[in-house]
C-alpha cells in the first residue's frame, strides 16, 4: 500500500482498522482523501485473512461529509468535470459496500451529508450517544443525490424524507430509531463496543460469515429471489461439505465449541 496522506491503516491480526485522518477539517471528503480511501479498501478486501474492517476517524468529528470548498469549486469547472469528480463518491460506497469483511463504523463527533452515506455502505454501525447526524445538503442548495441509493438499503423512504428534507441535526437514539444506527455505546466507548461486537461474530465461522454476508446482499439487490432454490440449495450443500461445516455441526453434537482454522476459502 503506497504512503497516504489523509487514511491511516491499522492491521492486527483478523482485524483492520481505516481511520480518516483529515482532523483540521473534521475528515472532510475530497477527492484525495476519497482516492486514498477507495486504495486502502482495494488493498484490505484482497486479504483473505482480515475478517473485520473498522472504519473511525481521528480528532473531534468521524467525517463532516463533502468538503465544502470541493462543492464550491464546481462554479469553476465543467458539469461534466465535476460529474467525473463526484462519480467517486458512489464507486467508494460501492466498493465498501462489496467488501468481503464485515464492515463496521466506530463514530462520534459529526456525522454530516455524505458521511452517512459510508455509514450506509457498512454492516454495522456503532455511534456514541452524543453523535450528531444531519443530512444537512439541502439547505447548501442541493440534495444528497450520490449517497441516497446507499441510504435507501438502510432506511425507509419515509425517514429519508423526514432527515432529508429539513436538513435538522438529530442524535444518536433517534439514527438508532431510522435504522442509520445499529448500537450506541457511551461516550468515548465506540472502541470496546467494537470490540465486543468483533468478539461476538468471531465465534461464528469465517467463512460462513462471508458466505452470508454475499447471499444477503444479493438478496438486497434482488439477485437471488424466492425462486433461486438451485443456487441456495448448492451454497448450503457446499458448507455443509466443507471443513467448517463438518468441524460445526460435529461440534453440536459433540457438546463442545468449534474450533476454526480461520482460513478463507472460495465457496464459488
Amino acid at each position: 500500500m503506497k504512503n497516504l496522506k489523509y487514511i491511516t491503516v491499522k492491521i492486527d491480526r483478523n482485524r483492520a482498522d481505516l481511520i480518516l485522518n483529515r482532523p483540521d477539517k473534521h475528515n472532510a471528503l475530497n477527492p484525495e482523501l476519497i482516492g486514498e480511501f477507495r486504495d486502502a479498501l482495494k488493498s484490505i478486501s484482497r486479504k483473505n485473512e482480515i475478517h473485520f474492517l473498522v472504519i473511525s476517524g481521528k480528532g473531534k468529528s468521524f467525517c463532516a461529509g463533502a468538503d465544502i470548498s470541493w462543492l464550491a469549486s464546481a462554479a469553476e469547472k465543467s458539469i461534466q468535470k465535476n460529474r467525473e469528480e463526484y462519480l467517486q463518491i458512489p464507486g467508494l460506497l460501492k466498493e465498501l459496500r462489496d467488501a468481503p469483511q464485515i464492515t463496521i463504523a466506530a463514530v462520534h463527533g459529526n456525522v454530516l451529508g455524505g458521511a452517512n452515506g459510508i455509514l450506509s455502505a457498512c454492516d454495522f454501525v456503532i455511534a456514541e450517544k452524543s453523535t450528531v447526524f444531519a443530512f444537512g445538503e439541502i439547505k447548501l442548495g442541493i440534495i444528497p443525490a450520490t449517497i441516497m441509493p446507499f441510504v435507501a438499503q438502510r432506511l425507509s423512504v419515509q425517514h429519508m424524507k423526514k432527515l432529508m428534507y429539513s436538513g435538522s441535526k438529530f442524535l444518536a437514539p433517534e439514527a438508532k430509531i431510522s435504522g442509520l444506527v445499529d448500537f450506541i455505546s457511551s461516550d468515548g466507548e465506540r472502541f470496546s463496543e467494537t470490540d465486543l461486537l468483533i468478539k461476538k461474530l468471531s465465534s461464528s465461522s469465517p467463512n460462513a460469515l462471508r458466505a452470508c454476508k454475499n447471499l444477503l446482499h444479493e438478496i438486497e439487490t434482488g439477485k437471488i429471489t424466492t425462486t433461486s432454490a438451485e443456487k441456495t440449495t448448492q451454497l448450503l450443500a457446499q458448507l455443509t461439505h466443507s471443513e467448517e461445516g463438518r468441524e460445526g455441526l460435529q461440534a453440536f453434537l459433540e457438546k463442545r465449541k468449534p474450533s476454526w482454522n480461520n482460513q478463507i476459502t472460495n465457496q464459488d
